[in-house]
């Protein structure tokens, strides 16, 4: 931990106590970022001589940016909170992000919950809804990965339809509500 106090800034005063604040640069968790694994490295935490401590982050719109995008191109399967993340980084509610999705609201509380995990297909979904989004919010082209996942999730929606077919010819069941329903689960 080394101090480097900011000659421009040192007439900062605490929030809860009024005492004059130093600069400490030091490795602290980002809990308010809602993912449990984020860290941020050398960051300037503003102390004073009582013990109380302000983190500053100088360009959060970047770092939350930066988190998505690692988030997006991560080569494990997502997490409730990775998604919640995402969805939170679209500024999008639930219900929206649910119907962009094709899901019901519930089932995206439980994803987000952790109370159900994510199929390939909506993984692969997730990803490639919000990396174009994100693309098209900050006006820059969707990144060349995005054929990857698209080729993915095209497969993927190939063997859903075969598997349904060779399903109905098992059980004899025909297209009807009972069996719309069975395949949005």
């Amino acid at each position: 931990m080394t101090n480097r106090p900011l000659a421009h800034l040192r007439r900062r005063r605490c929030f809860e106590c009024g005492e004059p604040l130093r600069a400490e640069y030091k490795t602290v968790a980002y809990p308010e970022s809602g993912l449990d694994n984020v860290s941020l490295a050398n960051g300037p935490v503003w102390a004073c001589v009582n013990g109380h401590e302000e983190l500053e982050i100088p360009a959060v719109d970047e770092l939350h940016d930066l988190l998505a995008d690692i988030i997006i191109r991560k080569p494990t399967p997502l997490v409730g909170a990775e998604v919640r993340f995402l969805r939170k980084r679209l500024e999008l509610t639930a219900r929206e992000f649910a119907g962009r999705l094709g899901i019901t609201s519930v089932h995206l509380s439980r994803l987000e919950n952790g109370r159900r995990g994510l199929q390939r297909s909506k993984d692969l979904l997730v990803r490639l809804y919000c990396a174009h989004t994100l693309s098209v919010q900050h006006q820059r082209p969707c990144p060349p990965e995005l054929i990857s996942i698209l080729q993915q999730l095209e497969a993927l929606q190939a063997s859903d339809a075969e598997h349904r077919v060779r399903h109905r010819r098992r059980t004899g069941r025909e297209s009807s509500p009972e069996w719309v329903e069975a395949d949005a689960r």
